[in-house]
């Protein structure tokens, strides 16, 4: 048998929930197999249709069918059901297959409280400022709804039960911000606990033709930057990474077996030092990024002899520090170790590649001069720059040299760095990051992964280290602009982003920026509060003498102080109920109970005037009129001020007599 439907769940009530529903589950798309997604999204759409159709709804035995060929399917995507990812497939299945059994207000609430449930599993793939704002809007809706369904007659508008929730949500903030600062700080945040970090796209330590041109596909922010005086001019930020020593005669890697060792490497300032504040993105790595080069390494982290800056653990959450580079500079000559190690040769060296250097060579007369007629052979052979390279399968560095001619940065560092081995000049790869983009509001700058950069660096004799970016002789805008990612055909030339002067052009950069600034606090005070941040926070209140174990005692009485003034306010409310309607009606029930006719302690303000008129008829209009305006401004909605001056008046002029 069916169970009887509630008729007071309205299909108006319904069709709410079930949109609501629907808005839970668009998040969770990326995240989710297809056929998991298409079954959610079908099988909410029967639900949808049944409101019209009512016949359709589906009994006991479909819904078992259902249940049963959900349990399967997630086994089968999953091979479990158990884990992040099956759990999350598991709980969307189970909140719309309740929505197809929806038939009482009990259903209703179990409903809500599972979708509350998926709500908070966004956060385990995504904990953006957006979706932040998405998911607060879906926790009023859902909310209202619970009010609405307990309301004794309908809201007066559609935005009133909204407008109850939001004000209810505010009373729950203090308590928040409270609970946020002083609860002990987890060394992870909850969100990241069985993070696989599958999803984080960033720079990997193993690089070949075509690595880095895929990863600009994203245009993820990998990290932000505010200078704290005059940045330097857009082709001198490079944001250096890794540096990569050994190759294979595709692939550029440092081999973990042999690492460079933390010697100190020394810098010799010829400019002015640039100070700068980085929150890096988390990227599960165990590097950080810095202005190229870095003279001092951050909290917690080393600076290696190639100025890469290690931490011991990878990167799982916002991390921000600051940082101190030179971008002009001389550096202390390498190792002998690490200098034959920066001319070590990979397979693949061909003939014709001899040959180029060889000629080279012959035309110059340092090393220099070698690498000025390297980067002018780059821009006088018609070399394209490009987004989507061809495939170089058989020998890459020669192919794109001497044949195809078209890449990408990656390309180009490769080829530039073998060439300047095979010449005998001490060379090395580096990848990080290039450019940047300016947010006017927030006055920092965005870096994100289309922003990926590789270049060389050679040793000279009497300079040191000298970046060399190939790029910048075939492309020179690809360092003073940033990159439009928009593939295109296989060697058509990359094209680089103009900002638009247009009114709609601008208005929706001011909107970006907006978001974007947004999202940094959000990040850097919330996402990044952390335990260092909390005890240095506790030590700017004047709080630092406490111990630890003493905060809970804190946060329990702030708690409680919060909950007593809201208490308080409540009982100040409903004094001024009574003094203003309650107490006018007591006068009015004692000049009635002065004349014999007392109310009962049963009866209701509507039952005890039909009796005192039944009693009393010279007394039924002024008892009706004063009745009939208390219960509208007790129990009604029109509580204007006439009606309170009216009942104010009647109860004041009443004075009855004994009959």
């Amino acid at each position: 048998m069916r169970q009887t439907i509630d008729h007071t769940l309205t299909p108006k009530l319904q069709l709410r929930l079930y949109l609501l529903t629907g808005l839970v589950l668009v998040p969770h798309v990326q995240h989710l197999p297809l056929v998991v997604s298409f079954f959610l999204f079908t099988t909410l759409g029967l639900r949808f249709i049944s409101l019209r159709l009512p016949k359709l709804q589906p009994g006991r035995l479909l819904l078992f069918l259902l249940t049963a060929a959900g349990v399967v399917l997630i086994y089968n995507e999953h091979q479990t059901l158990m884990g992040k990812d099956a759990g999350v497939s598991l709980l969307s299945i189970m909140l719309v297959l309740k929505t197809l059994e929806v038939r009482r207000r009990r259903d209703l609430y179990v409903t809500i409280f599972i979708a509350y449930f998926v709500i908070v599993t966004q956060f385990l793939f995504d904990n953006s400022f957006l979706l932040l704002i998405y998911l607060l809007a879906l926790l009023v809706g859902h909310t209202s709804l619970l009010l609405e369904i307990n309301r004794v007659s309908p809201s007066r508008n559609f935005f009133e039960p909204y407008r109850q929730t939001f004000w209810i949500t505010l009373q729950a903030l203090p308590i928040a911000i409270i609970l946020f600062i002083l609860f002990p700080r987890l060394g992870h945040p909850l969100w990241h606990f069985g993070h696989d970090g599958s999803a984080q796209t960033g720079l990997s330590e193993r690089v070949e033709p075509g690595t880095i041109s895929q990863l600009i596909q994203s245009s993820a922010v990998a990290f932000r930057v505010t200078f704290k005086h005059e940045p330097p001019p857009p082709e001198q930020r490079y944001w250096r990474g890794l540096v990569l020593w050994d190759t294979d005669g595709v692939s550029w890697y440092t081999d973990k077996n042999n690492p460079v060792p933390f010697l100190s490497s020394s810098i010799m300032p010829t400019g002015k030092p640039v100070e700068y504040e980085v929150l890096l993105e988390p990227h599960r790595k165990t590097w950080l990024y810095a202005l190229d080069l870095p003279a001092v390494a951050p909290s917690k982290s080393k600076l290696s002899s190639d100025f890469l800056l290690h931490l011991r653990e990878p990167v799982t959450r916002p991390k921000q520090y600051d940082g101190l580079s030179f971008t002009r500079h001389l550096t202390s000559p390498p190792t002998e170790a690490l200098r034959q190690r920066a001319l070590r040769l990979g397979e693949g060296i061909t003939e014709r590649q001899r040959n180029l250097v060889s000629t080279w060579r012959a035309a110059s007369s340092s090393d220099k001069d070698m690498v000025e007629r390297a980067l002018q052979h780059f821009y006088e052979r018609e070399f394209v720059y490009t987004l989507n390279p061809p495939r170089y399968l058989k020998n890459p560095v020669d192919q794109f040299l001497f044949e195809g001619r078209e890449g990408f940065c990656e390309h180009y560092a490769t080829a530039f760095t073998q060439l300047m081995r095979l010449a005998g000049i001490p060379s090395r790869m580096v990848i990080g990051y290039q450019g940047g983009e300016h947010n006017d509001l927030g006055d920092y700058y965005t870096i994100r992964q289309y922003d990926a950069h590789a270049w060389s660096e050679v040793w000279l004799e009497g300079e040191g280290w000298k970046r060399v970016d190939p790029t910048a002789a075939v492309a020179p805008e690809r360092v003073r602009s940033a990159i439009q990612p928009n593939f295109g055909s296989v060697g058509e030339p990359a094209l680089f982003r103009i900002d638009s002067d247009s009114l709609i052009g601008s208005g929706l950069r001011q909107i970006s920026m907006l978001l974007d600034n947004s999202s940094l606090r959000w990040r850097r005070w919330v996402l990044g509060f952390g335990q260092e941040e909390q005890y240095g926070l506790m030590r700017g209140l004047g709080l630092g003498f406490l111990p630890t174990g003493q905060w809970g005692f804190l946060l329990i009485g702030l708690v409680g102080l919060v909950l007593a003034l809201i208490g308080v306010r409540l009982v100040l409310q409903g004094r001024v109920k009574q003094e203003q309607v309650q107490v006018l009606y007591q006068v009015f029930c004692r000049r009635m109970a002065a004349i014999g006719h007392p109310r009962h302690a049963h009866e209701g303000p509507l039952d005890y005037s039909v009796r005192v008129c039944r009693e009393r008829p010279d007394l039924a209009n002024p008892v009706r009129l004063i009745t009939k305006l208390y219960i509208r401004l007790r129990y009604g909605e029109h509580k204007t001020k006439n009606n309170q001056a009216a009942f104010a008046d009647q109860v004041r002029r009443f004075h009855p007599g004994r009959s």
